[in-house]
Parts: structure tokens; C-alpha cells; sequence
């Protein structure tokens, strides 16, 4: 019965998906694993998981098809977790990201994260690390609220030569996965693809390719989670992501599931989460729309 129960739900995933309209980056292969994967992620005890995957998986539900109404019992469950998590601003944008994948605003579970959200900004910095400063401005162009100029400011100012650090500091080396956020980040904050600063990150993101994907650092083994968020930025800033996404396309497993690298699977539910949204071709940048 679970096994007849996955297929059907991927078959599902797999129609409502081939419905939507064609999203930037994205074949109709690519958005075939993403429904797939999607399926497989819904398989799992959800509501069991940390509330940071309950959310993402709702908002991997709205990229590949679901709609708000479908995902409301989701936020409810997320709702009895997301006070404990939603701590830092990193956090609470998460779960804004996927209120707004529900279709709702305001309070849940008694807790109003997008004005906790608004709040928690200091000079433009959005708590202390680039997940912090990133989702927050994500969250806060998903929610149709303004990001601050002085967000804008505050990283850019960030950057160093290269790209960013994971502090966001200019004096520590910059990192794949930091410097693919603010490229989404600025994007949301309607930074032009053609600016300096995404320009030149993207020419460094494509200078620490190798064997056709990427990690964190150079030197490690090419990995599905820092491959996804290149693959993410390069669909913000409109440009060709086909490297990446035939990457995690070959990674895919029969389940659905993607694995992390090549020779060692590490956290599928991870590796997948961070998968479909640059397998839908649709950037939150420009909120849940395709393009």
C-alpha cells in the first residue's frame, strides 16, 4: 500500500506540475524530478521533522504545483513548532516564506514572525550571518513588503573581491553557499543582474566549479546542497543553470529522493529540500512566481 501510495502521489505532483507555465531555467525533465522529489518529501513524518524542513517543504509544495488551501493543514502543524524555532531572523523568514506559499499573513500560532521580522533589523543587518541577512530579504519580497535600502547597503558592504562570507565580513574568505543567497538577496531587493556586485559573484561562482558542480569550499567533493544554491542564483540573475540542474538531475534516485554526492548520499532530506526549488526554474526573488 505505501508503495502504491508514492507512486500515485508522484503521478499526482508529476500532472500538476506539467500544468504550470514553463519557469526560467527549467526543463520539463528538470521540473519531473522536482514534482518527484516533491512527492518524496511529503512521504516523510513531517510533522515530526525540525520546524526549519517543515517549512521548506511546504514551500517546496507550492513551487511544484500545491495550492495555498492544499497547504494549510502543513502551516497548522508548523504553527505548534515554529514558536521555539523562529528565533533569529534566518528563522523567522523561513516561516514567512512559507506562509505566504499557504496564502497567509498575520499571525500564526499566535505569533506575528513577518513584524518580528521588520523589527529585528539593526543599520540593515538582519541578525549576524548571510543565511540571517538573505532569507530576511527573501521573506520581505515574498510577503510584498519593502526590503530597506540600507539591507541593500549593509551587503554589498559585505562583500569582499570575490563574494561573501558566511559572516558577512569582508576580512574571511568568501563560501559558495553565502555568496549564492546574496545574489539572491540582491535580486529580491530588485538589484539589477547586470550590477557589479552579482556580476562578479557569478564570475566567482563559476570559477569554483568543478567535475560540474560545486561545495561549499574548493576542494571538496562537488555536493547537491551547494550545486542548488548556485543553481538558485544564477536562475535569480536570469542566467543559464543548466551546469547545476543536470547535476542534481543525476543524482536523483528512483524514490524521488536526491542524494548529496556522488559517492556518499549524506542527508537526502536535505540535499532534496535544497533541490526543488532551482529544479522548478521559479526564483523566490520575484515571490512564487515563474520567471
Amino acid at each position: 500500500m505505501r508503495l502504491r501510495s508514492i507512486v500515485a502521489s508522484a503521478a499526482g505532483a508529476v500532472a500538476i506540475i506539467a500544468m504550470a507555465p514553463a519557469a526560467l531555467g527549467a526543463t520539463a525533465a528538470d521540473r519531473q524530478v522536482a514534482a518527484r522529489a516533491t512527492a518524496w518529501l511529503t512521504q516523510q513524518d513531517v510533522a515530526a521533522m525540525p520546524a526549519g524542513q517543515q517549512a521548506d517543504i511546504i514551500t517546496s509544495r507550492r513551487l511544484t504545483g500545491a495550492s495555498p488551501a492544499a497547504l494549510r493543514p502543513a502551516l497548522k502543524t508548523l504553527g505548534r513548532t515554529a514558536a521555539a524555532y523562529a528565533t533569529t531572523p534566518g528563522a523567522m523568514a523561513k516561516v514567512v516564506i512559507a506562509q505566504r506559499a499557504a496564502g497567509m499573513s498575520g499571525a500564526l500560532g499566535g505569533r506575528n514572525y513577518l513584524e518580528r521580522l521588520q523589527r529585528s533589523t539593526r543599520e540593515g543587518r538582519f541578525g549576524r550571518t548571510a543565511f540571517d541577512q538573505c532569507l530576511s530579504m527573501v521573506a520581505l519580497r515574498v510577503a510584498g513588503r519593502p526590503i530597506p535600502p540600507a539591507a541593500v547597503t549593509a551587503l554589498t558592504g559585505s562583500r569582499s573581491d570575490s563574494g561573501w562570507s558566511f559572516s558577512l565580513t569582508s576580512s574571511q574568505p568568501p563560501d559558495v553557499d553565502s555568496t549564492s543567497m546574496a545574489v539572491v538577496a540582491l535580486r529580491a531587493a530588485r538589484v539589477p543582474a547586470s550590477d557589479p556586485a552579482i556580476r562578479d559573484a557569478l564570475t566567482w561562482l563559476e570559477s569554483q566549479r568543478a567535475n560540474a558542480g560545486w561545495t561549499l569550499f574548493s576542494g571538496g567533493a562537488p555536493s547537491t546542497d551547494s550545486t542548488a544554491l548556485v543553481a538558485r542564483a544564477q536562475v535569480a540573475a536570469g542566467v543559464s543553470a543548466d551546469v547545476g540542474l543536470t547535476f542534481i538531475r543525476r543524482l536523483a534516485e528512483p524514490s524521488g529522493a536526491i542524494a548529496n554526492t556522488r559517492t556518499a548520499p549524506e542527508s537526502r532530506l536535505l540535499a532534496t529540500i535544497a533541490s526543488v526549488p532551482p529544479l522548478t526554474g521559479i526564483s523566490l526573488a520575484n515571490g512564487f512566481k515563474a520567471g
